[in-house]
């Protein structure tokens, strides 16, 4: 190897990142593709489901021949934890319904 070849390299690792990142210019640019906060729609607030499964479950058993049991804990266990993530981000945004109002 020559020194000609290690120089190159380090001539090579120090313009990596030059001119890369973002800019003002970017970050404005940005900020137009979003948009205005002012002009989105309301939202309506999140109501929890009692049972998270019930739509899927009214569709009869899942189709695995032997494993009915199991594949409906597992999925139930999917549908029950979503149903959490999704009422702890209604919570932290402050959309979630007041149990009260729900009668």
């Amino acid at each position: 190897m020559s020194a000609g070849n290690g120089s190159d390299a380090a001539r090579r690792r120090s313009r990596r990142g030059k001119g890369k990142g973002p800019t003002l210019a970017s970050a404005k640019a940005s900020g137009d593709f979003w948009g205005s906060p002012d002009k989105l729609p309301g939202v309506e607030e999140v109501t929890v489901s009692s049972d998270p499964s019930a739509v899927v479950r009214s569709l009869g058993r899942p189709p695995f021949p032997g494993h009915e049991a199991v594949s409906e804990y597992y999925l139930r266990a999917v549908y029950d934890n979503t149903a959490k993530l999704a009422e702890v981000l209604a919570t932290a945004g402050g959309l979630l319904s007041d149990p009260a109002d729900n009668g």
